[in-house]
């Protein structure tokens, strides 16, 4: 089996009836027996893997799973790390020691489980397991096949039911933050969604939060106390607040000038303090923790791929994270990767070419308003075409949104990334600078019209 059939075999187990997750609120148990049924099948891959981290929250949860990756990897550790979804090439989800699985590892993990799954719709006496289930089975599987010693699991929606809640035990679990996204699954309120996040607590395990609201952490409490789980977050020198700045160590390593971005921005500091903090409860030594951290990538976080013309592809896909892409934007200080480039700054640039698109579930009218505050010199409006499970949102009724808001912009609407770029290009004639974002499919589609794709995490 090649890379592709692989692939294609995986996608196209999607066409067989299934419930959803979350569709049906009543029986919500099933999704992690159907998963833990195909495990047991699998031989129980998820009780062969030592050590647990487990992290979920509404935005953030992905760049703490990448910086605790490499925090344990500086520690000597062998780490195997889970993400989703993935922006361009499916091997994204899954790294061991820090190298993304191969095309040839993940045919060869699906030849292999593949048989199990004719003996699971023999067996089972649930429906078939659904796509983002089988991405979490091959996780464990490959990690378990690698002989990893910790694996970092980012939940994909919520928690309580995620189906990375399926693994037996954990040492920590995280929740980073809470805001409304994914509403029409989790609830409508910042109570339902910290009750649905908070299921990933378990006993024995401690857990750590950037969260600050008293009535959310009420909630975390709770169920603290309900598990047995350590609240440890609250007793720690390293406490995140408004008052209390991150360790001196920490900023000061990351201050130093010879960081990548995006750390050295205020709402990653905020997760590297969060990690900062995980690392000292789990023992590793500081100098560790900042070699660690100095050395993570945070792929389409603010990423510049171009400095002349300046692009730069961001993820953001709900208004907590677009919140941080404006407030970002506007300090105007931007780092580019030590990787491509040295230090830049948006002070240098005298306008700001917008390229977006958006899922069609989310906020879109909130992340309107967030860039339009930008004040763009121009707005290309079009969508990601390469991802089948995401419905995009139309690109007319994005642009007529922009334009109610920004009457004097230019705007235009395209149905391919690639001539959304090649205008915006056009358009940049004044010293500009170029955001693709609203998307992580749409930033990591345009990234591939840049660079190759990257087999690592770090440098």
């Amino acid at each position: 089996m090649t890379k592709s059939q692989a692939e294609q075999f995986i996608l196209s187990l999607t066409n067989v009836g299934r419930k959803e997750y979350l569709a049906n609120r009543k029986d919500c148990a099933i999704y992690l027996k159907r998963l833990q049924f195909f495990l047991d099948l699998l031989g129980n891959p998820e009780k062969k893997i030592p050590h647990y981290i487990h992290v979920t929250g509404t935005s953030g949860k992905g760049s703490v799973c990448l910086m605790l990756e490499s925090i344990l990897r500086a520690d000597g550790k062998k780490v195997g790390v889970l993400t989703s979804p993935h922006a361009s090439i499916i091997q994204e989800r899954w790294a061991v020691d820090g190298k993304l699985m191969s095309g040839k590892d993940f045919a060869e993990v699906v030849t292999e489980i593949k048989p199990k799954f004719d003996e699971y719709i023999r067996k089972s006496p649930y429906d078939m397991i659904s796509y983002y289930e089988t991405m979490t089975a091959i996780a464990l599987y490959y990690f378990a096949k690698k002989k990893v010693e910790w694996a970092v699991l980012e939940v994909g929606c919520g928690g309580r039911y995620d189906a990375t809640n399926v693994i037996p035990r954990k040492d920590v679990a995280v929740i980073t933050n809470i805001g409304l996204d994914h509403t029409d699954l989790l609830g409508d309120t910042k109570e339902k969604i910290a009750y649905e996040k908070a299921g990933i607590i378990k006993s024995g395990c401690s857990v750590f939060t950037g969260i600050k609201e008293k009535r959310l952490l009420k909630i975390i409490k709770k169920e603290c106390k309900k598990t047995g789980a350590r609240f440890e977050i609250s007793n720690s020198k390293f406490l995140i607040s408004n008052k209390i700045s991150p360790p001196a160590m920490l900023c000061k390593a990351l201050r130093a000038g010879n960081i990548q971005y995006p750390i050295s921005h205020k709402h990653q500091l905020t997760n590297a303090q969060l990690c900062f903090s995980i690392a000292k409860h789990l023992q590793i030594p500081h100098k560790t923790i900042i070699a660690g951290i100095k050395r993570v990538k945070l792929p389409l976080r603010m990423e510049i791929v171009s400095r002349k013309p300046l692009i730069i592809l961001d993820g953001a896909h709900n208004p907590d994270k677009m919140r941080t892409t404006v407030a970002t934007l506007k300090h105007k200080n931007i780092k580019a990767s030590k990787q491509h480039y040295n230090i830049t700054t948006l002070q240098h640039y005298n306008n700001i070419h917008l390229i977006v698109g958006f899922s069609d579930n989310k906020d879109i009218r909130t992340m309107i308003r967030q860039l339009s505050t930008l004040r763009p010199t121009s707005v290309a409006c079009t969508r990601q075409t390469q991802n089948p499970f995401r419905k995009a949102a139309n690109p007319r009724e994005i642009a007529d949104q922009f334009k109610r808001l920004l009457p004097t912009c230019k705007i235009e609407m395209f149905l391919d990334p690639k001539d959304a770029l090649g205008w915006s290009l056009k358009q940049n004639r004044a010293n500009g600078a170029i955001l693709a974002t609203g998307s992580i499919f749409l930033s990591g589609e345009i990234k591939n019209l840049f660079i190759k794709q990257s087999s690592t995490l770090s440098s």
